[in-house]
């Protein structure tokens, strides 16, 4: 779903990137260090709440949160 990508960069883009640069699907979020461990947190929130979704402890990790085809994907998946 391109609008599950679109949104989820967007917010990103809004409330992580300061330098003005673009972020695609494939930029390692965390070893960019656009987002920390309380960004992801932050991001989770957001997810939650714009989606109406429930993540698990267990589901906030490397795989599902690295990159916004992760994220992505990983929401899908929620929303199927």
């Amino acid at each position: 779903m391109a609008e599950v990508v679109t949104t989820i960069q967007q917010f990103i883009t809004t409330e992580f990137v300061k330098d003005g640069s673009a972020i695609v699907e494939t930029t390692n979020l965390l070893e960019e260090e656009i987002i920390d461990s309380l960004g992801i947190f932050t991001l989770v929130a957001f997810i939650e709440s714009r989606f109406s979704v429930k993540i698990t402890p267990e589901e906030v990790n490397l795989d599902n949160f690295e990159t916004l085809a992760a994220i992505s994907a990983f929401v899908e998946s929620k929303l199927s």
